[in-house]
Order: C-alpha cells, then structure tokens, then sequence
C-alpha cells in the first residue's frame, strides 16, 4: 500500500527560532477517511527526525505536500511549542488561497478559503465532523470560529484543497482539518509554556499557561493530555457612518421654521435628480472584550494484539468573553434613525446651520461630508454583550489490520454551544428637548466625516445637559411600546412628542449542535500493476442545531433607580483610537450595566390599570394562562420582534453515506502516475420545526386590549440525496518535477439561520418619524448548493526545502444562497415582494429607498438559491533555504505565496455577483535568519479590497472594505536544549480597517485593533 505520511513537528520545531526537537510520529492528514489516516499513522511509525526551526518546519510542509494524491497546504506543531499566531486563523492565513477576516469584534478568525466564504468550507477533527459552535452567519459567514480553540492543543492544521470520495462531504472550497495526533505515535515527555500578551490600545494584559504529557505506560498503551488557559482582555475602537441620509427637494440653511431660498444647494438638487445625500448618523464606540479560553484534549491507544488496536481521541474548548461590552455614542441629525428632517425644509427640530461644498461621485449623486447643526439627537448606548462558544467531541476507533485487510469503526460524538446575550441601555437626549429660548434642546455639533479616511473624522459636540438624564427621572406614557420604552415628556413640550428616554432592549441568542456519526472503513491492499488498493465506507451521521432568541424590552421596569446618578464619564473617553483619530468627541457618558439591572427589575408583571399606570399590555402576555415569557436577564421579551420568531426554530439533518475508492500507482507514457478515483453518496433528510406567530406580524403593542395574537409551531421538511464522484493523479515529470490535477464534486448544506423560517412584517410605528415597512421574507425552502472543482498543479522541487509551484482551479457552483439583491423582487411595482403580496400596493424606487404609494418607505431583505457562479483561481508560491550560499547568508530562508482570484455570475437581474468576505488578490512574505541559537522571523501580509455581505438594497449596507497590510514579526533564543524564550509582535504596521459604501469618499467604518505583543517562555522535559 502507497503510504501517504504527514511529519508531526513541534511548534518549537515548527516555528521557534532555533534549537532541535526529536519528533517520531505521522498522520495522515491529507488523504482518505480519518480513521484509516490514523491507523496508517501508526502503522507507518517513521525513524527520528531532526528538525531545526523555520527551516525544518517548512521542510516538514513541503513532504507533506509532495506525498500526496491531493493538493494540499498545511502547517504542523507536535505540542511542544507553538504557532506564533495570535490564533489558529491567524496562523493559517500564511497559507495560499487562506484568507482571514476581521470583521467580528471578538477575533472569531474566521476565514475564506480559495475564493470562497467560510461557510463553504468544512471543519474537521482527524478527518471526521464535529459539532460547530455557530450562532449567525451575518458576521462570520456561518464558518467555524478558529479563535475559539487554543492552538497548543493540535499537531497539525492540513488545508485539504481537493476532497476525494473518502473525505466527509462539504468542503466545497476545500476541508479544514485539525489534527490531534494519536498517543502511539508521540514522544515521551512533555512540556510547560507561560505566556503573557500585551495589547498597547487600552494598556491590555493577559497571561496564558499550557501543560502537556505524553507517555507509554507500556509498549503498546500510551495515553496524553493537553489543557491549556489563557486570558482575553483586548478591545477594537470604531468610528462608522451608520447611514446616509437621502434628501429630496430643496435644501435650506439656518432656522427651518422660517426657511430663506438657497439658490446654490436649489441649483445642486435640480443637477441631481437622485437626490443630496449626508451623513444621518454617526457612531464612535468601543468594544471591550473580556473572558478567557480553557481548551483541553486528551486520549489514548491500545495496541492489543498485532492485528488489533483501539484507540480514543478527545477535546474540550470553552471559550467565554462574560465581560463583553460595547460603549458607543450616536449623534443624529434628525429626530429619528430613520429619518430625513435635518434638510426638510419645514422642519422645527434639527437643521443645518452651515453646509460644506458637496463631493459628486461617479454615480452622479451629490454627498455632503462637512456640515454644522443644531438640536442634533444623542445616543449613549451602553451594551452587555457575553459571548460563549463551548465545543466538545469524542471519537472512539477499534481497527483490524493485516497484511492484506484493514478495517475500521468510529464513532463521533459531539457537541457545542454558541451563546451570544445582550442587553442595551439608551440614554437618548432628544431633539425635542425644550431647554433654550429656541424651545429646543441646545446642542449644537460640527461634523467632518474625513473623506476618504475615518480616521480624520472630527465632531465638535456642544451639550447643555451632560448627562442626558431628565433631573425628575423617567416616566412611562400610557401608549409605551420597544420604541417609546422609558421617556419623559419635559415642560411646555406637547404631549404628544416622545421627550428624553432611557431605552431597554438587546437581542439573545443561542444555538446548541449536536453531533452523533459512527463510519466503517474498509480496505484490501493489492499488489497489482495498477491497483495499490479498493477502500469503501459507510456513514451515518446525525445533526441538529436548536435556535432560540428573545428580545429584551422595557415594559414593566422599575423606574426608582433611573437618576442622574446612575450616568458617569465614559472610561473610554480619554484614550479612543489610542490617540489616532483627533476628532472624536468627549463628552460620552457610561452606566454601570449591572448596577442598572439590579436597580429596574424584578419587573412589574401585572397587568395595567388605572392603579398601575406602569405594568403591562396584554398584548405582551403570550399566553395569559401561564403568564409574561421573560428573557435570560429577567425583563419582558418583546415577542413580536422577529428576533424571537425568526430565531426560534430547530434544523434537524440525517445524513447517510456511501462511498469507494481505487488507488492506483503505475506508468503513463514512462513517467510514474499515482493517485485515486472514487464516488461517493449522500442522503440528507432535513426537518424544520419553527415558531409561527399570527397577529404578532401586523401589530405594534401600543396600549390596553385584548390578546390579538397566538404561537403556533409549524414544520417544514426536504430530502435530497447526491452522487460525488472524484479523480486525484499525481504525475511525477522528473524526480524534481510533479504534475497534480484533480477533480470533486460536493455540495453544502445550508447554515440552519440562512433559513429564516417566517416571513415577517412589521408596520410602520406612529411613534418613530419616519418609521418604514420593514419586511424579512421567509426561506425555508433553500437548496443545498453543489460544486463541480477543476484543479491542476505543477511543482518544481528545484532543492531540498525549495519549491517553484502554480496551482489552477475552477469551480462551479449552483445554488449558493446569498441575499436577494434584485431591486425589482425589493421593491416591485406591482406591490408582489418576492412574489408575495403583502397589502402595500404599487411600490416605486427613489434613490436607495423604496417607497409606497403614500411616500412610506419599504425594508425587504431576505435569501434564495442564485444563478450558477464560476470561481477561478490561481495561486504562486515560493520557498527557498539559503543554506547553499557561504557564511552568515546561508541562515537566511524565506516564502512568499499569491493569489489571484476571478468570479463569474449575476445575482438574477444581470448584476455581477460579488461574494463576501472574498478578496480578488492576496499576497504573503515572510523571511526568517536562524542560527542555532536564535533567530528572527518578519511576515507581511497584504489582503485586496472585498465585498460585505448586503441583506437590502434600499438601506445603504452594501460595503466594501478597503485593501489592508499587516506586518508581524517573531523572535526566539534558546538558552539550552529544553528552554526556550520567544517574543511576538503583531500589526506593527498600525494598520486599521476600513469600509466604504460604493465610492471610498462615502466612508461607513474604520476599525483600530492597535499593536499586540506576547512573550512566552517554553521548557520540555
């Protein structure tokens, strides 16, 4: 049988700078199932290998590579060091076609893989599936988040680019398997690792700590253990332009109740028809992140008889952030998120005092960045934000082997758990506030928004009251709902205009996985001329994911607690952005969430009543029987927000598999030719069970009444079952020259929230100006999407440790699901929204609002199966050692890698399609000088320009994020053979991340991370 071997190197022989580590052991990361991998890992056990630093490491990934059928890229650690990567995703972005993205606030370290979001790929341990900790796909793209595993727990990461049959289906732009190395094949002993990392935005500490043993009780049992700790405290400052506003008509400067022409901004709209735009709402916030990550493996290997060995292999992770915050500050220039007042002529509230020359973009619309208002709204808004991802598995395997046969039964079983909860406090000192002579409330603001770059953005922010909080409190009015929530209506103000008000809301969300499989792998070694060996399997594995969400609400607090004294400085006002963006205004007030919570609950359950002005609706019973459905913080869930329904559900997925497949190894034309062909099958049951509330749709709670409303649960089911069949070859031209082509075909299922079970509308509130449609229209009938993937290779090994390659792919995908995008199935004329006719009648476009008949403007978003895409890629790589040059320049060694990707396909109105998360270009360098006492490694990192995901066309949330570059470096000394003292530095370029919507003068976000560094200090035994 043609063994195909992966070297288990240190990480300390992987990348720490210097120093041997003796390795015995191999896996077979990159071909055929999991637990035939591990019994050729074992069986194959090579002799020691000497490995010293960088270079041996990247020797390690080039035998790697070069042994196998498939196309495949992978960086390799045995636990007794390290990868000098602030996490996995951090790590494996070195490699071509690898991808990271940046967009969550917690470093997740998602990635896209080879022209292709993250939830194309699959995750597995040792080749098998394991339960995802996912929650959303809006941010991370439904792909497993690596930052919340520790890396010391894995021996390697392989990047499988080209699945054949034996592989578990769902890598459609390829497999992400993380391996844990079995007990047989480690070396005795162990080792310890203390680290501490130091974030310089905010002055952040946290330390780490690892322990790790291997060790032969016997010759034939052996058993280890990983557990590894580590702090989080870091933080990402942010500056966004939350919206821009769009103006249609004439624009007036100064007191709008008395509005005098303005022939110049008259003369700008008649020029452009599409309107004015400016920024409605800017934020500056901070997200403080707090937690830490305990992360454990352990198992062990049996050698019973010759022929017979069992074997366990397991890990825990639970990563908990319980202090998250996010502190942000809003200012608005109208009287509400949504609306345009501030260039409404007629308009007695906030107005423009000054206006800056308009910047007109290629698209022909005029945008204002630079103005002076006054009355402008404010936001404090403090938020609780805990984040948990909790995963476990365990794999147990028996395996029979002679010379002939080979024989395998694992199981999986696995869980996880992904909890993201939050609760929101506003303190909202609004537009209406009568404290002047003007009857409004006094603030007065000067707004840059930078142009191109966020970082110069500068507001000049002038308020009466500091704290936002009314001197006598909050009351309730009597037709409170989520919008009005807590407010006070100040004096000589009409009672029907919302006053100041203290919001209470947040969405919770949870969603546990679990994982049940159990495979049979079956192989016959040949000896033939062709034929090395026929592998089959079968697999049956069991998935559920249950959804549930909740939206908190401020019906029925206790308002004892709400004064001044709640409100403080913010602690974040002093140092935002680390001093790199001037601008920022100070004046931003914090409350201590928890003190606030404990101060307005237990909340007031009981119904309203002449005697109780501030308890509940009968609208936000949900069954009058059994009382209010509070939320995990304890306040009343507002029910009718499709947070709750939408996220209510549960995705159930039987999958039954079969495959085979022929290895072969023999002459073409005179050059040797290995590789495989298979096919594989898959059945896939799935059952939806989701929350349908009739009446909650249509309806706002806003006073006393009947129960108008009720919950249902209605069920939905689809099978579909798949023949994927593959080809690897393997053609070796020379003995230094190799030529790789291969083919698969696969499909993904769906991520369970891409199937929003219910369709929603919520209507107009008559308490917010402005207040839109918003419509999220149901899929519950999405498709898995499929591939067929093109890949060839050639590779020139021109010297030991170097490698001259170029890889070519193509992939055709039908069915991916991304949002619809079609302003004629948005915002149709005939009124039929996707097909649906939801009672608003003709619907027009005007700009990027859709509007009714009556001017009130319509929200739709939602997903379906696209158009077929094709994605072609390429991908450079280079690797070299200069130990052949003379004197100190033979310590010097190097890679560098490119890639280069093309996407094809509509979004079904003609529109390119664009996939998010997914740059066109992306290059890696990385140099490295080693001795046998030290070295230095410096990695440059540089990522194009890409596309964020866009769920509606008529709300401006279609991004770009702008090309970015990173450069890290490590550094290492040895001070004997078993210590060892590393230091790191990460983004020492400064480099901040940054979005724009359609033209890099409309800027939307730019984020500042700042500069982390880590000191660590290794010692085996």
């Amino acid at each position: 049988m043609i063994r195909q071997r992966t070297l288990l190197l240190g990480a300390a022989s992987a990348f720490a700078l210097g120093g041997s580590i003796l390795c015995a052991g191999v896996a077979a990361a990159q071909t055929s199932a999991a637990t035939s991998s591990q019994t050729e890992a074992q069986d194959d056990t090579l002799d020691e290998v000497v490995v010293t630093g960088f270079r041996g490491a990247y020797a390690s990934a080039l035998a790697t590579k070069r042994n196998s059928d498939q196309i495949t890229d992978s960086i390799s650690s045995d636990g007794l060091g390290r990868f000098p990567d602030l996490n996995v995703g951090e790590a494996i972005q070195r490699l071509p076609g690898v991808q990271i993205n940046r967009e969550a606030d917690s470093r997740n370290a998602t990635i896209s893989l080879r022209g292709l979001p993250g939830s194309f790929a699959r995750t597995t341990l040792n080749g098998s599936g394991f339960a995802d900790p996912i929650l959303s796909t809006s941010t991370n793209m439904g792909s497993t988040p690596l930052g919340a595993f520790n890396s010391d727990i894995f021996s390697g990461i392989t990047i499988i680019k080209s699945p054949d049959a034996s592989n578990v289906a769902g890598g459609l732009s390829g497999i992400i398997d993380l391996r844990i190395a079995p007990a047989l094949s480690r070396r005795d002993g162990g080792f310890v690792k203390a680290a501490y990392e130091y974030n310089d935005l905010g002055s952040q500490g946290s330390p780490s700590y690892t322990v790790a043993y291997n060790t032969h009780l016997s010759e034939d049992f052996a058993v280890f253990g990983t557990l590894a700790f580590k702090e989080e405290n870091f933080r990402r400052d942010s500056i966004t332009v939350n919206s821009w506003a769009n103006r249609l008509g004439s624009i007036q400067v100064g007191n709008q109740a008395a509005p005098g022409a303005n022939p110049i901004y008259d003369a700008l709209i008649a020029a452009n028809p599409g309107g004015v735009y400016y920024p409605s709402q800017m934020r500056q916030f901070v997200r403080q992140n707090r937690g830490d990550v305990f992360t454990g493996a352990g198992g062990f290997e049996w050698q019973a008889t010759d022929q017979v060995r069992f074997g366990l292999t397991s890990f825990y992770t639970k990563r908990q952030l319980d202090e998250g915050t996010n502190h942000l500050l809003y200012i608005e220039n109208g009287a509400g998120q949504n609306t345009n007042t501030a260039l409404n002529a007629t308009s007695a509230v906030t107005h423009f005092t000054s206006l800056g020359t308009p910047y007109v973009a290629a698209d022909g619309r005029a945008y204002i960045n630079t103005f002076t208002s006054e009355n402008a709204q404010t936001f404090d808004s403090i938020r609780s934000e805990p984040v948990t991802q909790r995963v476990w598995a365990v794999n147990p395997t028996v395996t029979f082997e002679n010379d002939d046969w080979q024989a395998t039964l694992e199981g999986t079983i696995s869980r996880a758990e992904a909890r993201s909860d939050q609760i929101e406090l506003d303190i909202v000192q609004n537009a209406y506030r009568n404290l002047g002579p003007a009857g409004l409330n006094g603030i007065t603001s000067s707004v840059f928004t930078g142009g191109n770059d966020l970082s110069r953005f500068r507001i000049l922010l002038n308020t009466p009251n500091a704290t936002h909080i009314p001197v006598s409190g909050y009351t309730i009015p009597v037709a409170a709902n989520s919008v009005t929530q807590v407010s006070a209506v100040m004096p000589g103000q009409l009672a029907t205009v919302a006053g100041d008000r203290f919001g209470v809301t947040g969405t919770n969300g949870r969603a546990l996985t679990e994982l049940d499989a159990v495979q049979f792998d079956l192989t016959r070694t040949l000896n033939g001329p062709i034929l090395t060996s026929l592998t089959g399997g079968l697999r049956f594995e069991s998935a559920s994911f249950a959804s549930t969400g909740s939206r908190n609400s401020a019906m029925g607090i206790n308002l004892a607690g709400l004064t001044q004294s709640i409100s403080e400085v913010n602690p974040y006002a002093g140092d935002f952005f680390g001093g790199e963006a001037g601008g920022y205004t100070s004046n931003w007030r914090n409350v201590n969430v928890r003190q606030v919570l404990a101060a307005i609950t237990p909340v007031n359950t009981a119904l309203r009543t002449a005697a109780n002005p501030n308890g509940l609706t009968n609208q936000f019973l949900l069954d009058p029987s059994t009382g209010v459905f509070l939320t995990t913080y304890g306040l009343v869930n507002n029910y009718w927000d499709p947070n709750y329904w939408n996220n209510n559900f549960t995705n159930s997925n039987d999958t039954f598999s079969a495959y085979g497949m022929a290895k072969f190894d023999t002459e073409v034309f005179g050059f040797r030719a290995q590789g495989n062909v298979g096919l594989r099958y898959e059945k896939l049951d799935t059952s939806i069970v989701a929350l349908d509330c009739q009446g909650c749709s249509s309806v706002r709670a806003t006073a006393a009444g009947a129960v108008n409303h009720f919950v249902t649960e209605r069920t939905y089911g689809s099978d579909n079952d798949y023949w994927l069949p593959s080809a690897m070859a393997k053609i070796d031209l020379t003995d230094d020259l190799v030529l790789r082509a291969a083919y698969y075909r696969t499909y993904v299922r769906p991520q369970p929230r891409d199937n929003v079970p219910i369709t929603s509308v919520l209507t107009p509130d008559p308490a917010v100006v402005n207040s839109p449609y918003t419509i999220t229209i149901g899929a519950t009938n999405l498709s898995p999407y499929t591939s067929d993937a093109y890949d060839l290779a050639l590779e020139w090994y021109n010297r030991p440790g170097g490698v001259f390659a170029v890889s070519l792919y193509q992939k055709d995908v039908e069915g991916y699901i991304g949002p619809i995008v079609d302003p004629t199935r948005l915002c149709p004329s005939n009124g039929l929204i996707n097909g649906v006719d939801f009672g608003l009648g003709p619907l027009t476009i005007s700009g990027t609002n859709c509007l009714t008949a009556a001017g009130v403007q319509v929200q739709a978003s939602g997903s379906t199966n696209q158009d077929p895409i094709t994605v072609r890629g390429a991908e450079l790589a280079v690797q070299q050692n200069l130990d052949f040059l003379p004197g100190w320049l033979s310590h010097f060694g190097g890679a560098a890698n490119f890639t280069y990707i093309d996407i094809e396909g509509t979004t079904g109105a003609g529109v390119p399609i664009t996939l998010p998360s997914v740059s066109r270009k992306n290059v890696n360098l990385i140099g490295y000088y080693e001795t046998d006492d030290f070295g230095i490694r410096l990695t440059w990192n540089w990522r194009g320009d890409y596309d964020l995901a866009a769920g509606n066309s008529f709300v401006g949330d279609a991004r770009t994020v702008k090309s970015r570059s990173q450069l890290d470096a490590s550094a290492s000394y040895n001070v004997n053979d078993r210590i060892t003292i590393s230091a790191d530095a990460f983004n020492l370029t400064d480099a901040t991340r940054s979005e724009y919507q359609s033209d890099p003068m409309l800027p939307r976000r730019i984020d500042y991370d700042g500069r982390t560094y880590q000191l660590t200090l290794r010692a085996t035994f």
